[in-house]
């Protein structure tokens, strides 16, 4: 444990003993380089996704001219100190040539301080609004010499690269789970969309007649629905709040139709709501302005309960005697489907209850509308479940990437020392991959069984399955809730034997023969069905899945166990938290495994982990440690 000390600025808090605290005037300066005349350089840009080139071809708000920007180079920092408590990302480390906004302040890194360890030291401080309590006048801006008399802390020079080079991995394993958890959430969004869709157009009974709507985005409807027009089932809501009888605020947003507390609304309060809509309960509003801008937002909302709306809004209460839940369902479905877009009319695109007044309705029997409100309830229920649970995990992992970077950037957590590039870098574990389902976790594993089963084809018994199971389940981080011991073969768990019966009695994807100690997978007639299932579990992992099979897809036996034995031992160090070089980890593999292991020569070791490290096979410190046990 090193020892530590007070750094004396609140926002650190404790640094290790041999640290410096001093202010940033000695560590960074300033510098500004004007380009007179502008000759196509690339724009650069302060993002919350880091220092960028601008496309000007995006749009957005651009200057009469790029005259007087100025100069960035590579490795200089950029920060914008002024605007500070409506800037989203104060701070950015440039990576390409080009010129950027002169309001931007450009740093240069004196020698002895390296610029990626100062870029995340300054992003935590950023994350946390260290500055806009700093920040002087109106508006929230720190001078040079307000920023240069802040004191910051400056560990050595070669901890200050490792610490950077650290968390440039560590934020980089972070942000790809990220992308693959939005990826995810898109997909369920899309999901939901298609499931709605089909059920107000198709319907969910199989297996009937059908007839041409005469409607171009939906086609063929059942033949006994009818198709009726707007006007026909609705009438427009123009019911003031005269008086102000009524205080219910209710706003649309996200697709549903929300409170909001009128005493909590600072200066977006208008100067009195009398000119808002009284809604009641199964009235539909739609948001259908601004048509050609904004091509993402929900714009259909079904009310709850009574109160009042803004007037820009169309309020619509079912005058028929249909299900208003299910026309709230159409109209949901023809907005995902962006029917409103090419509808609107004027300046900005938008639309009265006149220019929708004949829009095309489909409408089953009441029965059926029930029937399928009641269905899509209950699918539309699952899979906000699903989407809210990854929005729940990308709030963590955004959190837990912050900490990551407090952690290190101030020495609360050491990195590892490296004594040169032939030893193994520790890397701290991170969150295992997320998969979301019904499903039992040997359910989901056997699914991965039938994926690796599947591209080794015949060249595969159940020593290398097991092998390639263990290390796609730990080099991505899925929890299959296994214990693998450290067995002669290399790391083993039963229930490989589980797995083998979902895959041949339950599912009827294999047959799994087993004479003597040799075990073979012949594939049944129905061995693709397994794919329904991957796709929907595995969909975001495929490329990495894939990858690692191929890896392993032509070892002979021995070379898999050598393989997986030694990525094994590697991640036990490195969940205990330990360095290791080559030889430690051979020496482990060798003499602490198992006895069997002594069969193989050293040579042999060390030729597998350096295709290993070739191809990148190097693990995170995902799952559980091995279990030391000796199986025979």
């Amino acid at each position: 444990m090193r020892k530590m000390k007070p750094s004396g600025v609140e926002w650190i808090g404790d640094i290790p003993q041999e640290w410096e605290v001093l202010p940033h005037k000695y560590v960074m300066r300033k510098n500004k380089n004007i380009c007179e005349h502008y000759n196509g350089e690339d724009i650069i840009s302060l993002t919350m996704n880091g220092v960028i080139i601008r496309d000007l071809n995006a749009g957005g708000k651009m200057p009469s001219t790029f005259d007087g920007y100025q100069y960035v180079d590579p490795e200089d920092l950029l920060l914008c100190l002024f605007d500070i408590d409506v800037t989203p990302r104060c701070v950015g480390l440039v990576k390409n040539y080009g010129i950027t906004s002169p309001a931007y302040s450009r740093f240069k890194m004196f020698s002895g301080y390296f610029n990626s360890y100062y870029n995340y030291l300054l992003r935590m401080i950023d994350d946390r609004k260290v500055f806009v309590h700093l920040s002087k006048n109106l508006r929230s801006s720190l001078t040079e010499n307000d920023f240069g008399s802040i004191l910051t802390i400056a560990p050595p020079l070669p901890e200050q690269q490792r610490i950077a080079e650290f968390l440039d991995r560590k934020c980089a394993e972070i942000d790809s789970i990220i992308a693959k958890t939005k990826a995810t959430i898109e997909e369920y969004k899309a999901l939901k969309q298609a499931v709605i869709t089909q059920a107000v157009t198709k319907g969910i009974r199989p297996d009937r007649p059908m007839k041409d709507s005469g409607i171009e985005w939906i086609g063929e409807i059942p033949q006994e629905w009818e198709v009726k027009s707007a006007f026909q089932i609705f009438k427009q809501v123009k019911n003031l709040n005269t008086n102000l009888v009524e205080t219910n605020l209710l706003s649309l947003s996200y697709g549903k139709i929300k409170r909001k507390n009128i005493d909590t609304l600072g200066g977006l309060l208008p100067e009195n709501f009398e000119g808002y809509n009284i809604i009641t309960a199964n009235d539909i509003v739609l948001r259908l302005t601004d048509l050609q801008n904004d091509h993402t937002s929900l714009r259909v909302g079904l009310a709850t309960e009574t109160g009042i709306v803004t007037s820009a809004y169309l309020s619509l209460r079912n005058i028929s005697e249909n299900l208003p839940v299910y026309l709230y369902y159409f109209l949901h479905s023809f907005d995902v489907c962006k029917g409103f877009y090419g509808m609107g009319v004027g300046i900005r695109q938008g639309l009265n209850w006149n220019g929708i007044k004949m829009l095309k309705i489909v409408i089953p029997s009441l029965s059926e509308q029930q029937e399928i409100a009641d269905y899509l309830d209950e699918k539309c229920d699952v899979i906000d479940e699903l989407i809210r649970k990854k929005e729940q995990l990308l709030t963590e992992l955004e959190s837990y990437k912050k900490s990551v970077i407090y952690e290190y950037v101030t020495g609360k957590k050491e990195i590892a020392h490296v004594e040169n590039s032939s030893n193994i870098v520790v890397f701290q574990p991170s969150f295992p991959a997320q998969i979301i389902s019904e499903m039992s976790k040997r359910e989901i594993q056997s699914v991965l069984m039938a994926k690796i089963l599947d591209m080794c084809s015949t060249n595969i018994g159940r020593i290398k399955l097991m092998k390639i199971m263990y290390t796609t389940e730990h080099h991505l981080g899925f929890d299959f809730d296994t214990n693998y011991i450290r067995q002669a073969a290399g790391p083993y768990d039963k229930v490989i034997e589980e797995c083998e019966n979902i895959i041949s009695e339950v599912k009827h994807w294999y047959t799994v023969s087993k004479e003597y100690h040799r075990v073979s997978y012949v594939p049944a007639d129905s061995k693709n069905d397994y794919l329904f299932y991957y796709n929907k579990l595995f969909q975001s992992y495929d490329a990495e899945i894939c990858k690692i099979i191929c890896f392993f897809k032509d070892l002979k036996r021995r070379h898999a166990e050598i393989v997986a034995t030694l990525y094994a031992a590697w991640n036990d160090f490195i969940i205990e938290e330990k360095s290791v070089s080559d030889e430690q980890l051979i020496n482990e593999v060798i003499n602490n495994w198992h006895e069997r292991k002594k069969r193989f020569k050293r040579e042999t070791w060390e030729l597998w982990l350096r295709k290993m490290k070739e191809a990148g096979l190097i693990p995170n410190g995902y799952g559980k440690h091995t279990l030391k046990m000796e199986v025979d």
